[in-house]
C-alpha cells in the first residue's frame, strides 16, 4: 500500500509539472488574439524572453514591470545570437499589448558587434508593439553594431501608441541608433521618445528613429531628446536619415542637434523620394535652422496652436496643446495633463493654469 500510494504521489507530482509547462509558462492566457497570453511579472518578461517558440503569439501586461536594475548583453526578446552575418535568431511576429503599462529599470549594453539591440531586437511584418512605455532604461552598442533602439533594434512590423525615455547610444561604427526605434521599414505612429540620444563615430543617428527604409513611414510622433556626437554622419532630431519612399508626417522635434555632416533639425538626410510632411522642429532649443525635411519654427511657435491646426494636426482625438507647451499625444491615463505618466501636483498645476485662463 505504502508503494502504491508513492507511486500515485510522484504520478501526480509529474502531471502537476507538466501541466504548469504547458498551461502555467506566463500568469494566464493561451496566446491567442481572444486570450492573449498575460505578462504581469519580471519572471513573465524573462519567461518570454527564452520562449523562442512563443514569438508568433498574443501576448497583453496586467501590470508594470520592473526589472529591477537588470542589465542584458542583447536584445531581451527576439535577439540577434550571431553578430557576424546578419540576424541569426527568431524574430517576433506576434502582438504584444503594453495594455498602457511600461516597463522599468534595465540596461542593455551590446558587446562584441551585437546588433538589433533594444527590448525586441527584430519585429518582422506582421509583429505589432502597441501601448506600451519604457522608463529608466538605457540602450547602447559597442563598436561595429547597427540597428539599435530603445524599443526596437529593427522594425518591419507596427509600432503604436509606445514611448521610451531612456538614453541610447551607439560606438564608433556602429549606424542606425534612435531613441525609439534604430531601423526601421514598417508603420510608427503616436509614439514618442525623451532621452539623449548619440555616438561616437556613429552614422544615422535620430531622435526617435535612426534609419527609414523604403515605404516605411511615421506619423503623429515626436522626439525631445538631444541628439549628438562626434565624427556622426546623418544626425536629425527626428529621424537621421529618411530613404527612398520612407514619409514622415505630422511629427515634430524639440532636441538639441549637434555633428559633422548632414545634420537638420528635423531630418539629417533625405533621399530619393523619401517625404516628410506638416512637420517642424524648434530652431531655438534644436540649434539647428536647417533640415533635410519639415518647416523649422520658434519655440513660441511651437508652443502654438496655429501652426498645427493650419498643417491639418488632429486635436480632436490624436494632439492636445497644454497652456504653454509643446504638443502632446493623448494618453489613456485620466488627469495627467502633462502627460508624463503621472498624476500629481504638477497636473493640478495646469488645470489651475487653464481655469484662471478660462481655457
Amino acid at each position: 500500500m505504502k508503494t502504491r500510494t508513492t507511486f500515485i504521489l510522484f504520478l501526480t507530482a509529474i502531471l502537476t509539472l507538466a501541466a504548469g509547462s504547458a498551461f502555467g509558462l506566463y500568469s494566464g492566457g493561451s496566446g491567442t488574439p481572444g486570450d492573449p497570453y498575460k505578462i504581469a511579472t519580471k519572471t513573465d518578461l524573462l519567461t518570454l524572453a527564452i520562449t523562442s517558440g512563443d514569438y508568433s503569439k498574443c501576448f497583453i501586461l496586467t501590470a508594470d514591470i520592473n526589472m529591477g536594475g537588470g542589465t542584458f548583453t542583447t536584445a531581451i526578446i527576439a535577439a540577434d545570437t550571431n553578430p557576424n552575418s546578419g540576424f541569426q535568431g527568431i524574430v517576433f511576429s506576434g502582438t504584444f499589448d503594453g495594455n498602457d503599462h511600461k516597463i522599468t529599470n534595465f540596461t542593455i549594453n551590446g558587446i562584441n558587434g551585437a546588433s538589433f539591440v533594444g527590448l525586441f531586437g527584430y519585429i518582422v511584418s506582421g509583429g505589432n508593439i502597441k501601448n506600451l512605455g519604457l522608463e529608466n532604461c538605457s540602450v547602447s552598442g559597442s563598436s561595429g553594431s547597427y540597428y539599435v533602439g530603445g524599443l526596437v533594434g529593427y522594425n518591419s512590423g507596427g509600432i503604436s501608441d509606445c514611448y521610451s525615455t531612456g538614453a541610447v547610444s551607439g560606438s564608433s561604427g556602429s549606424s542606425d541608433v534612435g531613441g525609439l526605434v534604430g531601423f526601421n521599414t514598417g508603420g510608427i505612429s503616436d509614439c514618442y521618445s525623451t532621452g539623449a540620444v548619440s555616438g561616437s563615430g556613429s552614422s544615422n543617428v535620430g531622435g526617435l528613429v535612426g534609419y527609414t527604409f523604403s515605404s516605411s513611414s511615421i506619423s503623429n510622433c515626436y522626439s525631445t531628446g538631444s541628439v549628438s556626437g562626434s565624427s556622426n554622419v546623418y544626425v536629425g532630431g527626428l529621424v537621421g536619415f529618411n530613404f527612398s519612399s520612407g514619409n514622415i508626417s505630422n511629427c515634430y522635434s524639440t532636441g538639441a542637434v549637434s555633428g559633422s555632416s548632414n545634420v537638420g533639425g528635423l531630418v539629417g538626410y533625405n533621399f530619393g523620394s523619401g517625404s516628410t510632411v506638416s512637420s517642424f522642429w524648434d530652431i531655438n532649443t534644436s540649434g539647428q535652422t536647417a533640415s533635410a525635411g519639415g518647416t523649422g519654427k520658434t519655440t513660441t511657435q511651437m508652443k502654438t496652436f496655429l501652426t498645427f491646426t493650419s498643417a491639418g494636426w488632429d486635436f480632436n482625438s490624436v494632439w492636445v496643446l497644454p497652456l504653454g507647451q509643446y504638443p502632446m499625444l493623448f494618453l489613456r491615463q485620466a488627469g495627467d495633463l502633462n502627460y508624463d505618466g503621472r498624476v500629481d501636483f504638477a497636473d493640478f498645476a495646469i488645470f489651475a493654469d487653464n481655469w484662471l485662463a478660462g481655457e
